[in-house]
């Protein structure tokens, strides 16, 4: 068999399972443009075949593409085959383009042929291969497919390959469930049927790992609660395959606890509060004040709100560790997903319940009866909840407890003003001492001492934002040939500074990111355009003129920024205007966007608009 030309680079390699990215001779390539990644999906995506440019137009604009399609376009293939060099071949086929790509080059494949070798050992009867075998190809996974793609090309392709890491889960849940890997399966079997609700077979597979860890009732409760749903829902009964199960369970005896098992006590204490963070430093007057708050004796609710990155969970975290004495009744956490597909309340308060000993079966359906027995459940309890990356207020205030002895610790990106009598910390970011000493702590404190200068550096060019110090610092713990300079260096580059402050699931751009996309466009675009003024500060009327709209509506758009947490009120002028600034690192994001999804019009006549503001300024 004749290698192709493209088999013979195996140092390219293309990632579509997780972000979108590119790697040649194990260095990442930096496609810092969502349409350019667009664009090398698709050639991707089609394996060899040709993707005509209507295709790629629709892709990258919808069903509105600029009159200038066909030379972006262009741009963007020229920009490709530079990075690609000859690792793979970018042809011109009109009325398209096609990528010649080998097989071992891109993860994708990787995923079906290591999925096909897992179904192969199934089939004959090898069923420990087979589960090794499909739990490494869901490895090959880093991430939801197609990450920083347009939202045209995600909404078009990323279910199809969702599916398939599905149907390939669900098979090694299968093999696992034969080998008789019951009790651990259980966790995992809640979780991914509370996240795919309406898969059968997953539920199926739920079904049948509780029953055989003696949890007969909840195997049957999760069917009719199925039931119910399907009928209110779609006016169906549940599938064939789901119905045999249940059925099967019915026949049967019901199993016998595992050995050792224990009956859970009917007052079950939570113990849910994550690690703290051992290096966590500085914060000594926040944490004292939050502490004297979660300690009074009655009502002791607080909340935390800052920027993405500050360190909010961090702090309350910390502070729930050091009060936990105080409320010996437990410890409840939980995550609102606030910036990525919010909790509504009776999800919440459906986790809550279980997390205070109430079994899933008898979680009521409805919001209101699943409130009264939350409230009811910590009546006469001092419980200590930690509601962490909350939305607004409408989806805290029904989780409040009515106990007042029970404290409850907020957090969130937007201050949540609207909750009556609530003491409101907004979290900044850190003193450059207190930047440094973490560094420190991260590092070791002689790798800081030894080139403090750089080390200080580092901490003004991450403007001082936890996040970005704490990748920093990991970064030189992870390299302990790279010199503080020279990584001091390397964030100098404003270029390169978000691809040095990303490292493993730890990114300034994407949590930046989270807060931009929960915008409506308008705002978006304000956030966008208002990056391009070349001075730290400016007032609303110049936010006006970049935006070329009444001042009245900049003022909304400016507003909605500040309170998204992605503009800074820093101060006021002479006749007593606010002044509004970005972070460093949130200008840099804005700026990347500017690139991806402006047009250049659109850009070079903000850019006009902004050096006229400047023109005019009364400062």
């Amino acid at each position: 068999m004749t290698e192709s030309p493209s088999d013979q680079h195996t140092g390219t390699r293309f990632t579509l399972l997780g972000p979108v990215e590119l790697t040649v001779a194990g260095e990442r390539i930096d496609l810092r443009a969502a349409k350019l990644r667009t664009v090398l999906a698709l050639l991707l995506l089609s394996r060899g075949s040709l993707v005509p440019d209507s295709r790629i137009a629709e892709m990258l604009w919808g069903h509105a593409p600029p009159v200038t399609a066909e030379a972006q376009i262009q741009n963007y293939v020229s920009r490709l085959r530079k990075v690609l060099g000859e690792g793979c071949a970018i042809t011109r086929r009109r009325p398209g383009y096609v990528l010649d790509v080998g097989p071992a080059q891109l993860d994708l494949v990787e995923f079906e042929r290591i999925a096909a070798a897992g179904r192969q050992a199934a089939a004959a009867g090898r069923t420990a291969a087979a589960a090794d075998l499909l739990a490494r190809s869901l490895a090959v996974w880093t991430g939801p497919a197609l990450a920083g793609v347009t939202d045209v090309l995600e909404a078009a392709a990323a279910p199809d390959l969702e599916e398939r890491r599905l149907v390939v889960l669900e098979d090694r849940l299968a093999a696992d469930i034969e080998l008789g890997r019951h009790a651990e399966l259980v966790a995992e079997l809640t979780g991914l049927v509370s996240a795919h609700p309406l898969r059968e077979r997953l539920r199926g597979q739920l079904m049948i790992v509780l029953n055989r860890t003696g949890r007969q009732a909840e195997a049957l409760s999760s069917y009719h609660r199925h039931r119910r749903r399907m009928a209110a829902d779609m006016g169906i009964d549940p599938g064939v395959e789901l119905r045999r199960v249940y059925e099967s369970i019915l026949a049967a005896p019901a199993a016998e606890p595992p050995p050792g098992h224990r009956t859970a006590p009917r007052r079950a204490v939570p113990a849910q509060l994550p690690p703290d963070i051992a290096d966590f430093t500085g914060r000594d007057a926040e944490v004292a004040e939050l502490e004297a708050l979660l300690r009074q004796p009655r009502s002791p609710v607080a909340t935390v709100s800052g920027m993405a990155g500050v360190g909010k969970t961090a702090l309350a975290v910390h502070v729930a560790h050091r009060c936990r004495e105080h409320f010996p009744d437990g410890q409840c956490y939980l995550d609102l997903r606030g910036t990525s597909g919010p909790l509504d309340p009776a999800e919440a308060l459906a986790v809550l319940l279980t997390g205070l000993g109430v079994p899933a079966r008898e979680v009521p359906d409805g919001v209101d009866e699943r409130l009264r027995l939350y409230r009811s459940r910590l009546a006469e309890r001092r419980v200590l909840l930690v509601l962490d990356n909350a939305a607004d207020e409408r989806q805290v205030r029904p989780l409040l407890p009515g106990n007042a002895g029970c404290g409850v610790l907020v957090t969130g990106r937007t201050r949540l003003s609207a909750l009556p009598g609530v003491p409101l910390l907004d979290l900044d970011v850190l003193p450059a001492v207190e930047g440094v000493r973490l560094l420190g702590r991260i590092t070791g404190e002689q790798r800081v001492a030894a080139d403090r200068a750089a080390a200080e550096r580092i901490v003004r060019l991450c403007g001082g934002l936890p996040l970005a110090v704490r990748i920093a610092g990991a970064r030189l713990v992870a390299k302990p040939h790279l010199r503080t300079a020279e990584l001091a260096t390397r964030l100098a580059d404003q270029r390169r500074r978000l691809d040095e402050l990303q490292l493993a699931d730890l990114d300034v751009r994407a949590s930046v990111a989270l807060s931009y996309r929960g915008l409506a466009e308008p705002t978006r675009r304000a956030f966008r355009l208002l990056a391009l003024l070349d001075r730290e500060r400016f007032a609303v009327w110049t936010a006006a003129v970049v935006l070329d709209v009444p001042v009245g509506r900049a003022r909304k758009l400016v507003e909605e920024l500040v309170d998204a947490r992605l503009l800074e009120v820093s101060g006021t002028d002479l006749p007593g205007q606010d002044k509004y600034g970005f972070h460093d690192l949130v200008r840099a994001v804005a700026t990347e966007l500017v690139a991806e999804e402006d047009l250049a019009v659109d850009r070079f006549a903000a850019l006009h608009r902004a050096h006229t503001s400047t023109a005019y300024s009364p400062e």
